[in-house]
């Protein structure tokens, strides 16, 4: 008898453990994306892409417009990235020109995947002088990984980010293994 239950535990716990592991290697869920493209992330890489970032915000301070769009790109979901189009380029010309980023802070960053990050920013048209109430805009940008490359893309409002009601649900299956 004693054998018996041995040996059907043994079994039940064969089984529960080739069932786990097929659920995490049927499929990819985009938690199980985010902790992969993660672990290759280094702390250069966040350095790389917040520099990146305060120098466009640096040069929209300063009035530098034409530099500032100059560093950023355009990027699908699937994280290829062009060029900003003539559309895209005169739509936010005219934004930072009728709404002039005078401050800046981050608002927050999270790295999700090689084509799909946030990097928000809170700009404002005064100088904020410790008074509330000054007007602020956000501008999202998506950091894209290309190729070992970052590249900083305006995140379109339709794109999904952490902070949206868009946002992923991390239990999403995104993919196969």
């Amino acid at each position: 008898m004693k054998k018996k239950i041995v040996f059907i535990a043994a079994v039940t716990m064969l089984w529960s453990c080739s069932q786990s592991g097929k659920e995490s290697t049927d499929y990819v869920t985009y938690e199980d994306a985010e902790a992969e493209f993660a672990a290759t992330l280094s702390a250069g890489d966040t350095t790389e892409v917040l520099s990146a970032g305060s120098a466009v915000m640096d040069s929209l301070r300063a009035g530098n417009i034409d530099y500032a769009l100059s560093q950023l790109r355009a990027a699908d979901t699937n994280g290829n990235v062009a060029d900003l189009s003539d559309e895209q380029r005169a739509r936010l010309r005219a934004r930072f020109e009728r709404f002039p980023v005078v401050e800046w802070e981050i608002d927050y960053y999270d790295f999700s995947l090689p084509g799909l990050n946030d990097l928000k920013y809170r700009t404002y048209m005064r100088a904020r002088d410790g008074k509330s109430g000054v007007p602020a805009m956000s501008l999202m940008l998506n950091p894209v990984k290309k190729d070992g490359k970052w590249y900083l893309c305006v995140k379109d409002a339709e794109m999904p980010a952490k902070d949206a009601a868009n946002a992923i649900n991390p239990k999403q299956i995104i993919g196969e293994r």
